[in-house]
Formats: C-alpha cells, sequence, structure tokens
C-alpha cells in the first residue's frame, strides 16, 4: 500500500494573489506545506500546479512538482491527475493537502494514513465492515462553532469518528458540530470513483466537494486534528499571523 501526498497550489486568489509564493519567516508558503508533509510517514510528496511560478519555486527547494492542466474546477480534480500518472493500485491512499495550510502537523497526515490501515488490518468482519471506509478527514477538537456562525468557516458534524454532515450555517443545538479542516485521505478507487461522479444537488448548493461523497454513499471517517495552530492563509491579516505564529515555533 503506498501513501502518496499531493499538495493542489493554484497562482489566483482575489484575496491574496499568488498566495503559495508569500514568504512566512523567510520561506515560500508552499515550501512550508511540502515539508511538513515530508516529516509525515509519506513514502512521496508533490506539489500539483499550472503555475511555472510555483514549478519554479518548489524545484528551487527540490521538491517533486507536477505540471497540471490550468482546466481544472477544482484542487482535487488536480490531485488525481498527478495521482493518475503515478500508476496507483486501487488499495493505494492519496492524501490532498491544502497548499495554503503551513502549519499542517505531520502527525495528523499520519493519522489519516493509518485509519486506513487499521481498517485493512482488522480480522473482524464486523468492525472491519463499520470500519470500510474510503476517505478520511480532520475536524479541529480544539475550537467550538463561532455563534456568529461564519459562512466561510466549514462545519463538521460528527457521530462516533463519521461524517454525518457539513455546513456553512448552523442552526440550533451545535454540540455535535465542529469546525471542518479542509484535508482528505482517499483510497485511489475511490478518488478515481469521485472525479467522475457529477457534481451533486446539495455540492452545487453549499458549494463544499465533500457532498459529492456523501451523496454517491462513501462513508467519510473524521479524525480529531493534532495540531494545535489550524490556520488557512487567505488574506493579508492571516499572512501578517502566519509570521507571528512562525516565530515561535
Amino acid at each position: 500500500m503506498k501513501k502518496i501526498v499531493i499538495i493542489p497550489a493554484r497562482l489566483d486568489s482575489e484575496r491574496l494573489p499568488e498566495k503559495p509564493l508569500k514568504m512566512i519567516n523567510q520561506k515560500p508558503m508552499i515550501e512550508w506545506t511540502y515539508q511538513a508533509a515530508c516529516n509525515s510517514i509519506a513514502d512521496e510528496v508533490y506539489v500539483a500546479t499550472d503555475s511555472r511560478k510555483i514549478n519554479k519555486v518548489v524545484n528551487g527547494f527540490n521538491g517533486k512538482v507536477f505540471m497540471t492542466s490550468s482546466l481544472h474546477q477544482t484542487g482535487t480534480d488536480r490531485v488525481f491527475e498527478v495521482a493518475s500518472n503515478l500508476k496507483l493500485k486501487d488499495e493505494d491512499i492519496v492524501i490532498n493537502v491544502q497548499g495554503d495550510e503551513p502549519f499542517t502537523d505531520p502527525e495528523d497526515i499520519n493519522n489519516i494514513f493509518r485509519s486506513f490501515f487499521n481498517s485493512e488490518k482488522n480480522t473482524d468482519t464486523q468492525i472491519k465492515n463499520i470500519l470500510a471506509h474510503e476517505m478520511t478527514t480532520l475536524y479541529s477538537a480544539h475550537e467550538t462553532v463561532s455563534p456568529k456562525n461564519n459562512p466561510n468557516q466549514v462545519k463538521i458534524k460528527v457521530d462516533e469518528c463519521i461524517s454525518l454532515d457539513f455546513s456553512r450555517k448552523i442552526d440550533g443545538d451545535t454540540s455535535d458540530w465542529f469546525i471542518h479542516l479542509g484535508i482528505y485521505g482517499y483510497k485511489y478507487s475511490c478518488l478515481k470513483n469521485f472525479v467522475n461522479w457529477e457534481q451533486s444537488k446539495r455540492e452545487l448548493e453549499n458549494k463544499l466537494e465533500q457532498f459529492r461523497a456523501l451523496d454517491n454513499g462513501v462513508l467519510i471517517k473524521a479524525l480529531p486534528s493534532k495540531s494545535l495552530f489550524h490556520l488557512g492563509v487567505d488574506t493579508p491579516k492571516d499572512l501578517e499571523e502566519a509570521n507571528e505564529i512562525a516565530k515561535k515555533i
């Protein structure tokens, strides 16, 4: 079973142009993310991009990078283009790590990989069926859902480590809801299916890809993140915060 991490990175960003190349404590953001993935148990780590600028920067720190089509509508499509060139088997694991998450904890990546190992190695048929998930994602156990219900902050409903629902806005009881972290592990067979399915109604309405998986019957396991820092860098203010965090670690 191969363990692959692919980091989709594009240059265009409305709120923070060229954000993968923004400097955090004298290193470009994409290098922070890449190094975090390399510190995990992954067998191989790649950046997937359609940008020659990003390609040059990744080569500059001796990272592995694939140039991909500029026509992809989602990061998952970009991830699949790279994965499809790696001659993977259906049981191999591919993790999509966002390029704008510079403080991704390698142990979170490890735990996603291990979630699939535990499923494969268990000999109890009943337990194995319960664990027979095809995707794994993360949520923050350190943060509570804001009363303001920020629609830019995606939430996940979790019951016994299984993803039941996702939402941008929650009404009523929030006790089973957590802050979702946009990192996904897939069995390669699931990733192949995912990119070939039509976008579901809920996916289009909520602008959340994970609904495509749920609406096609995919069991998504949800694990609590071990990281103390959860920062997706989307704005100049986020970049300032990232530089402050980098001084402390």
